[in-house]
């Protein structure tokens, strides 16, 4: 056994690696979200184990224990299916795990060539051509990598406009943070692109070891990437309230144009102008629909064609008109803006400033003073 002598990149690989599948062990023990944090779950466990081979790889481990090589060198196959799952999950009330989806997971042979090499050859190369292909196959993982997070981010947008069409305050439902993540990724991915195309030469030229290259030296800096995005996927995961958006609402299926829908908008300004059901902080179009005793779907067809406005513009414009009266009236003076906003219907100050300002173009604390 070889003798350990940990520096300081590889300890912070260690913690590394904690962090993940400690991570991924409190996902699947979170009750809310429980198909999605699977995913997710298993996202953590694939950085962790990839950082786990690089560090194994560092300490000589595969030399002195070759059996190693019946395990996969990566899961990094695994890192785009794992999250398009987790978003698809997570956002579609359509989708339903099937057999067939197990195709998105069957990447996970493209880690076995370098493996199997080795199994056959042992640790010496006498074809470093073929060696050094299947070493590199690895890397190949960032193509499906980038068609998965494409695949991803157009969820993610559907699933924005879909939130505001059924929910009046969306903070808690957001997945904001996600599409965070994909500026944090190309933080991530192109150096590392850059080392795979420049240094490693991989998809042209297999005459150079693929740990060989120059800019190597540098990888410690994508162990602290890795960090960075294990926790902030591993504390997004878990602060994640669970999502439950109308499946009918969810599929966007236009209206009849020609449907009059004045019954439906008299009644849906009843129930915000004398009914004051904006003033319910937790108001959705589920709660509107049972009120009204108006499907959701039409009531979503008549704010989208009537009033050209989906239910998320619909009640906050009512919200800031309650707002706008109570600063006016020299009666509400002694109350603080966010005491006024909290009682018009908004749960978070942020949130109230950012409408406030989309509304009337200035600042609440402005448009008081004027």
């Amino acid at each position: 056994m070889p003798e350990i002598k940990l520096t300081i990149i590889q300890a912070l690989s260690l913690a590394v690696i904690s962090n993940a599948w400690v991570f991924s062990f409190l996902l699947l023990q979170k009750q809310e979200n429980r198909l999605a944090n699977r995913f997710l779950a298993l996202l953590l466990f694939s950085i962790g184990y990839g950082v786990l081979t690089q560090l194994c790889i560092d300490l000589g481990m595969y030399d002195y224990y070759p059996w190693i090589h019946w395990l996969p060198g990566n899961l990094n196959y695994w890192i785009g299916p794992s999250f398009y799952l987790y978003v698809r999950t997570l956002t579609d009330p359509d989708f339903q795990l099937r057999p067939k989806h197990a195709w998105h997971l069957c990447w996970i042979i493209l880690e076995y060539p370098h493996n199997i090499y080795h199994l056959i050859l042992g640790r010496t190369n006498p074809y470093p051509l073929l060696h050094n292909f299947t070493e590199a196959t690895s890397a190949y993982a960032i193509f499906p990598l980038l068609v998965f997070s494409y695949l991803s981010f157009q969820l993610l947008k559907k699933y924005k406009g879909s939130l505001e069409q059924q929910y009046s305050s969306t903070e808690s439902l957001t997945l904001h943070w996600l599409s965070q993540l994909y500026f944090l990724g190309a933080v991530v991915l192109i150096p590392q692109i850059v080392v795979y195309i420049v240094d490693f030469r991989i998809f042209y030229d297999f005459e150079m070891e693929f740990f060989e290259g120059k800019l190597l030296q540098y990888d410690s800096l994508n162990t602290l990437l890795f960090a960075i995005i294990i926790f902030w996927l591993g504390i997004g995961g878990i602060r994640q309230s669970q999502v439950s958006l109308d499946r009918d609402l969810w599929q966007n299926r236009p209206a009849s144009k020609d449907k009059d829908f004045t019954t439906t908008a008299s009644a849906l300004q009843k129930s915000m102008l004398e009914d004051r059901l904006f003033l319910d902080p937790e108001l959705s179009i589920g709660k509107l629909a049972d009120h009204t005793g108006i499907s959701a779907r039409e009531i979503s067809s008549a704010l989208n064609q009537h009033f050209e406005k989906n239910f998320y513009t619909f009640v906050n414009e009512f919200r800031v008109e309650e707002v706008k009266q109570k600063l006016r009236d020299p009666g509400f003076q002694h109350l603080t803006i966010l005491i006024i906003a909290l009682d018009a219907g908004f749960n978070s100050k942020a949130t109230f400033n950012r409408i406030f300002r989309s509304y009337t173009g200035s600042s609440p604390r402005t448009f008081r003073d004027k």
